[in-house]
């Protein structure tokens, strides 16, 4: 078995496969105690749509297995071990029975689309998902998410000083205007973040805070065919 080092975190590969999905999706079955993908899937705390994602890609990626190493309650070095003697391996390591569920495991966008094409389509936020996930701290969260989350991370100077530029902001894809605040939006195809603002006259403000950056201002009971709230931000990561 081979190490690689990636950003001080040490990941596996086993001979030329790289995480395949069809080799680790039965021992992360075993490892959580789940029968059925959405059973794994409500005991990781991720949709079922992510193993969607994966099995069409044939492979989880390292640093999201990470991720569901430390939401199923076992170090790195515990999952790679699992991994490497097999699901029925007599020296698998044991399970932290307090550890499943501690965490929330918010999807990773980009801030453009992930899927090929081009053009400034507006699409829909599966197109832009990396397949990598956060885990978050249920404590970090006054109360549970009542939806799935996603996070995306900052780029540029357009909303300085309330984000910088490498900050994350996490969000609910739900389409919907859920008041004043800060929202991410699909602009010409580039997810970006925005403070959102609606007049009494029914126009919306899209505000760039840095004062250097420009603003617009857009009627939000018509169809635009450029611009598309995504969902409101719930959490910053600075």
């Amino acid at each position: 078995m081979k190490y690689l080092s990636i950003q001080n975190e040490i990941f596996f590969k086993k001979g030329n496969k790289m995480t395949s999905y069809d080799d680790i999706v039965p021992i992360l079955k075993e490892l959580a105690g789940a029968k059925t993908i959405k059973e794994l899937a409500d005991k990781l705390g991720i949709s079922p749509r992510n193993f969607n994602t994966w099995k069409t890609r044939g492979e989880i990626p390292l640093r999201t297995l990470m991720a569901l190493s430390h939401a199923i309650g076992i170090t790195k070095e515990q999952m790679m071990s699992a991994i490497e003697n097999g699901a029925n391996h007599a020296d698998k390591p044991q399970i932290h029975q307090n550890g499943v569920g501690q965490d929330y495991n918010i999807k990773k966008i980009t801030a453009y689309k992930a899927s090929a094409g081009g053009g400034n389509e507006i699409d829909d936020i599966k197109a832009y998902e990396t397949g990598e996930l956060m885990p978050i701290a249920k404590a970090f969260f006054k109360t549970p998410p009542k939806k799935e989350l996603n996070a995306i991370e900052i780029s540029g100077e357009s909303m300085m000083p309330m984000l910088h530029d490498g900050d994350w902001v996490i969000f609910c894809d739900d389409g919907e205007f859920r008041g004043d605040g800060l929202y991410v939006v699909n602009f010409s195809g580039q997810l970006m973040a925005k403070v959102l603002q609606l007049s009494p006259k029914g126009e919306l403000k899209i505000i760039s805070v840095n004062p250097n950056f420009a603003s617009y201002e857009i009627d939000i009971n018509e169809t635009q065919e450029h611009f598309r709230i995504i969902g409101k931000v719930i959490k910053s990561i600075i």
